[in-house]
């Protein structure tokens, strides 16, 4: 089976050879034109991706999110959300690097089998980096009207989130 596997991609590359010469196409020419192609698409969304970076790391490197979940500790704690879950809720919209080292930590405080590694695990699995996505793949297209579709994003990592909540809180997971 790994020998398949190990084959898919060279296999596939031997094939667009063949149908380019076939079809008499300058295939290096257009290998090239899909690099250049490829650089502008890199160059249009990379201050996107700046962007956000710097954002989550002032986040971390500040501790600014320890001082926004001051008020809101009482109210989570009574649904039964550790305080090492609430940053991961947080950034998980905005950054998947950011969501992964969270994750790590919750992982070697606590470990994977705790409460909180269990929820880490299902919002992790279960959401996605709205924020950063919508932001990189509709700024390098162009797109300027995103409110439904980061709406939709957003209500559907909620979902997530609470799902996960109560999922491990009642002890299915």
């Amino acid at each position: 089976m790994s020998f398949v596997i190990n084959c898919i991609i060279p296999l596939f590359i031997l094939l667009i050879i063949i149908v380019g010469l076939k079809e008499k196409l300058d295939i290096f020419k257009l290998f090239v034109e899909g690099c250049l192609e490829g650089g502008k698409t890199v160059y249009k969304i990379f201050p996107f991706i700046l962007a956000i970076t710097i954002l989550v790391g002032l986040l971390k490197s500040t501790n600014t999110l320890e001082i926004l979940l001051i008020p809101l500790r009482p109210l989570l704690t009574l649904f039964g959300i550790p305080d090492d879950i609430i940053p991961l809720m947080i950034m998980r919209p905005l950054s998947g690097g950011a969501s992964t080292s969270l994750i790590m930590d919750i992982f070697k405080n606590g470990g994977p089998d705790s409460i909180s590694g269990k929820m880490a695990s299902i919002i992790m699995g279960a959401t996605e980096t709205t924020l950063y996505s919508i932001t990189v793949l509709f700024g390098a297209v162009g797109i300027k009207k995103i409110r439904g579709v980061l709406i939709a994003g957003l209500i559907a990592d909620a979902a997530a989130i609470i799902t996960a909540i109560i999922l491990v809180n009642i002890g299915v997971i």
